[in-house]
């Protein structure tokens, strides 16, 4: 998966620091991981994402992966609540969430992998996802609601 111009994807920015050493403790936590990455992004960053989630959502939608199986359902949830938050049908959501709701959309769509372990496949990606679900669950089960979508069935790896 791609951006649409090198410009977009030499300014989005990178998900990892290669120097870090996580065995010794010092990769900061998720939650303030998804917070601090998410704080850098820019409105030509979701205006791009805007641009490319339709070829995103195909992209997803043939995104198998038997060790994550909610990945999937989860991406599309994300895609379609990004748009929806975008275009005021469902309004109120934070620019905070929206931003971190691109991170972990874009996060996926990179071409490099925190964990290069071929058995883990997805691993990082979906625990990026779980985590932005998890960190806002109560806007997501609002908007499963809204969409009359199971949460429960959403939320099964989160």
């Amino acid at each position: 998966m791609s951006f649409t111009s090198q410009e977009s994807q030499s300014a989005f920015p990178r998900p990892v620091s290669p120097g870090r050493d996580t065995a010794r403790g010092d990769a900061e936590p998720i939650f303030e991981y998804l917070e601090n990455r998410a704080a850098l992004l820019r409105a030509i960053h979701l205006e791009d994402l805007s641009r490319e989630l339709p070829l995103l959502r195909i992209q997803f939608a043939g995104l198998v992966s038997p060790r994550f199986p909610h990945l999937g359902p989860q991406l599309k949830l994300l895609s379609e609540f990004f748009e929806d938050s975008a275009n005021d049908v469902f309004a109120g959501v934070s620019p905070a969430v929206r931003r971190e709701v691109a991170l972990a959309l874009r996060y996926v769509t990179k071409n490099t992998d925190v964990v290069g372990v071929k058995e883990t496949g997805y691993a990082d990606d979906s625990h990026i996802v779980r985590a932005v679900l998890r960190r806002h669950q109560d806007v997501f089960c609002e908007y499963c609601a809204f969409r009359k979508i199971s949460w429960s069935k959403i939320a099964g790896a989160a």
